[in-house]
């Protein structure tokens, strides 16, 4: 059994492109066994990678997560084995304070760029910029599009690039993963419903917790805990009900809906 073997206060905060989020957790590292820190299996397959090989895609990406705590290589550097990180706080896709609030539901719409429905086929993991976390890019083949991004367009059955934090790498022989507590794994040969956040720089797409659901026959799970009482009703809502909705609110224009609501 593993036990925590430090534990460091955060304030994380994404800004630039992304709407700006405040959240505040803590990291925990473990030796790491064939389980995650939680107790679950691991899922993801590292992916070997040579530490400052990335294409020019990651180069971007790597800078878009930060996360607190030391290099990921310093830590292998003092413990043996395979090394696990986990943040129980990160990215939260959040609207200004504002009276009235609209209904969650319209703005987790409004404010994605992309609403998508497809199958992730194949990732490539990688450390962020700082070296203390991992990233991950996905394949994504779309197969639906419930809202489309008028800067550039997706097609069905088109492939587009997602990117997110958390992964696993493997570094000379040494497996390092990264998770996130508020945000469960996204692993590949799943089917998933997205809200997205457009990267003009490498025309890909930032998933977020609250934004991520994954599809199983007409169940849907949320992948972050928020959205899963504030949209899914606690997780009463399936799946076909639940991309109806989204549809109803993708049909109207935001910027006539909120400017009406002034």
């Amino acid at each position: 059994m593993t036990k925590p073997k430090a534990r460091f206060s955060i304030l994380i905060t994404l800004t630039g492109l992304i709407l700006a989020s405040f959240a505040i957790g803590r990291v925990v590292l473990s030796q790491s066994t064939n389980k995650s820190i939680n107790g679950r299996e691991q899922s993801e397959e590292a992916t070997p990678i040579q530490e400052g090989v990335l294409t020019p895609t990651q180069k971007v990406h790597r800078k878009l997560f930060k996360h607190p705590g030391p290099k990921l290589l310093d830590i292998a550097a003092k413990r043996a084995g395979d090394i696990e990180v986990q943040v129980d706080s990160g990215y939260v896709i959040r609207l200004p304070e504002s009276a009235p609030k609209p209904p969650v539901l319209q703005s987790a719409v409004c404010n994605a760029d992309a609403v998508v429905v497809g199958t992730l086929n194949k990732k490539s993991s990688q450390l962020t910029e700082d070296g203390n976390f991992i990233f991950t890019d996905y394949e994504m083949t779309v197969e639906e599009i419930i809202k489309n991004n008028p800067s550039a367009a997706i097609q069905v059955n088109n492939n587009i690039t997602i990117t997110r934090d958390g992964g696993a790498v493997q570094i000379n022989g040494r497996v390092f993963r990264a998770k996130r507590e508020d945000f469960k794994p996204t692993p590949v040969g799943n089917r998933y419903l997205f809200f997205l956040k457009f990267i003009p720089d490498t025309g890909s797409y930032l998933a977020y917790g609250n934004g991520s659901f994954q599809l199983d026959e007409n169940k849907i799970l949320s992948l972050g805990d928020t959205a899963n009482q504030e949209m899914l009703n606690g997780g009463a809502i399936d799946t076909a009900t639940f991309k109806e909705q989204v549809r109803a609110v993708a049909a109207v224009d935001c910027g006539q809906k909120q400017s009406s609501s002034k």
